[in-house]
């Protein structure tokens, strides 16, 4: 074993790199599962893309045979003639019985009144109105599909719904070519249902799908069972058979559930031009894709087998170089808490040994700038003789208890605060007692600020205090002026001599009187004056209307 952690660390690499290979092996059986799963769902959507081509295929063919029976009907001479009517009535009835798909058969005369039809119905109404009149009395009529008007009553309802209709209607002429009359006929809709219901039945994996029937202006013609029929429908797949496109993508429908879609127009079957239906068929994504979940599934449950087998190597394995290392980075961390002040030396590969030794010195080397970047940084932030925090330390709390105050709404107060009659004390004890008042001051300062507080000087006697003073601002800020000025107030004693000094305190609250400290300081100062303009020894609020807030201290 010793041998071993002796060796090169190209040894240890190896092992590394035996193990990388074992992953790249569970990398590459996830490509691969990646890869037959976009096959799958290829192979599905070109399925559902096929049911949705065989679907307006076998529409317009429908629709095609449909339109050249009702074609040939019209060649009769007896419906040409119009002449007589229980012949023409007994064709017509006998046309309904034998294709039902013709709900309605109706034979108008030139007026468009009803002469003959299917059962008599309508008989001798004046549907002139109509489209199958005003169309069809000028050439081959097909119309869209549309609810039934006239006939709405005389037909049960379809799956709760009224009877729709597919019309088709065509001229008649006579033998001399004179316009007689127009042979009106009414498709029921239920035809293509029976289409949908029964067409694609059954078919392997796309035994499951929901077919639609779209109008050229999106409006749902035919949806299972009924669903979505008369909606409107904005989809991706739709806008591509509207342009005549056929395939198939993965679109979200507006039950905001995502579905294989395919898609194709119902663009008409030889001389049929078609009414610019499209033809959509979808599946569920989760439904469709199933079995591609089942391998992800599989090839995730063997690679996570295979994992956990190759991180017990790899622990193991890495053990023999990664140890020395970790115990390498406890110490590092011990060092940061300051119970040890060097890495101990580590045995094992010549690499380590290096590595230990390099760390070393170049931890000695960082714990000497830290240290001197550190004493660095409390220089410019801090006032040489009283240890308070300078200007710069001022800007740069200030911007973080701005921030503060604005997330609790609460306020700060800034002090401008001046010693009275400061001079008179360097002048009889001599500078150096002055400092020595200075330090006092600068202690009972933070002695009456809170913790978060910051007290800063900003050059000879003026000094600053900014501190949290919660929503009731105005009061808070004078308790702690009078608790200055009262603690100010004790003898000082430098030198074996007892000093008594004062202090002026000017405030002003944030936001009351700005939100930038250049106003605030600048409102504190104006206060300030006024307070020594009052007599000293007293503090003055910048939203003073003239007399001061609080009482002017002093001692004998």
């Amino acid at each position: 074993m010793n041998k071993l952690l002796q060796v090169g660390i190209r040894v240890q690499v190896a092992l590394a790199t035996a193990l990388l290979l074992v992953g790249l092996t569970v990398l590459m059986s996830f490509v691969v599962g990646k890869r037959s799963g976009a096959d799958l769902q290829k192979q599905i959507g070109l399925g559902v893309s096929d049911i949705a081509r065989q679907m307006a295929d076998e529409l317009d063919r429908i629709m095609w045979t449909h339109r050249g029976e009702v074609s040939v009907l019209s060649t009769l001479s007896v419906l040409q003639e119009l002449e007589d009517t229980q012949q023409i009535s007994s064709i017509v009835n006998r046309l309904s019985r034998e294709i039902p798909i013709f709900t309605w058969i109706g034979v108008l005369d030139r007026d468009g009144t009803v002469v003959a039809s299917t059962n008599d119905l309508l008989l001798g109404a004046d549907v002139s109105p109509r489209p199958v009149f005003q169309y069809g009395k000028n050439g081959q009529f097909i119309g869209d599909v549309h609810d039934a008007k006239l006939l709405a009553e005389k037909f049960p309802l379809y799956n709760g719904e009224p009877i729709q209709f597919v019309d088709i209607a065509v001229p008649l002429f006579n033998k001399n070519d004179q316009f007689t009359g127009v042979l009106a006929t009414h498709l029921s809709w239920e035809w293509a249902d029976n289409v949908r219901k029964t067409l694609f039945a059954g078919q392997g994996i796309h035994r499951d799908v929901d077919i639609f029937v779209v109008s050229a202006d999106g409006t749902v013609l035919l949806g299972a069972d009924g669903a979505m029929v008369g909606s409107s429908l904005e989809l991706d797949a739709l806008q591509q058979a509207q342009r005549s496109n056929i395939g198939w993508k993965i679109s979200t429908w507006p039950d905001g559930a995502e579905y294989l879609t395919g898609y194709a127009p119902a663009d008409g079957h030889l001389d049929y031009a078609g009414l610019n239906w499209s033809i959509l068929v979808r599946q569920p994504v989760e439904e469709a894709l199933e079995p591609v979940y089942v391998l992800r599934r599989d090839i995730m449950a063997w690679g996570l087998a295979l994992s956990i087998i190759s991180s017990v190597i790899a622990w193991w394995g890495a053990g023999f170089f990664v140890g020395p290392i970790g115990k390498m980075a406890l110490s590092i961390e011990a060092m940061k808490r300051g119970e040890i002040e060097r890495l101990p030396d580590f045995d094992g590969a010549r690499e380590i040994k290096i590595l230990s030794n390099s760390l070393n010195a170049l931890l000695a080397k960082l714990t000497e700038k830290d240290a001197a970047l550190g004493q660095m940084e409390h220089i410019a932030h801090h006032d040489n003789l009283t240890g308070l925090g300078n200007r710069l330390a001022l800007d740069v709390y200030f911007e973080h208890a701005l921030a503060h105050a604005d997330r609790h709404k609460t306020q700060l107060a800034v002090m401008m605060l001046d010693l009275d009659d400061f001079k008179p004390i360097n002048d009889k004890f001599g500078h150096s007692a002055g400092d020595d008042v200075l330090r006092e001051v600068a202690k009972r300062l933070r002695r009456c600020v809170r913790g978060g507080d910051l007290v800063v000087r900003l050059g000879g006697d003026e000094m600053v205090v900014v501190c949290h003073v919660g929503t009731s601002g105005e009061g808070e800020a004078t308790m702690l002026a009078e608790r200055i000025l009262n603690d100010i107030q004790m003898p000082f004693i430098t030198g074996g001599n007892r000093v008594s000094i004062h202090m002026s305190i000017g405030i002003a609250l944030c936001p009351v009187h700005g939100k930038t400290i250049d106003v605030l300081l600048d409102q504190a100062d104006d206060a300030l004056y006024a307070a020594k303009a009052r007599g000293k020894s007293c503090y003055v609020l910048a939203s003073d209307d003239g007399e001061p807030s609080g009482s002017k201290s002093s001692l004998a």
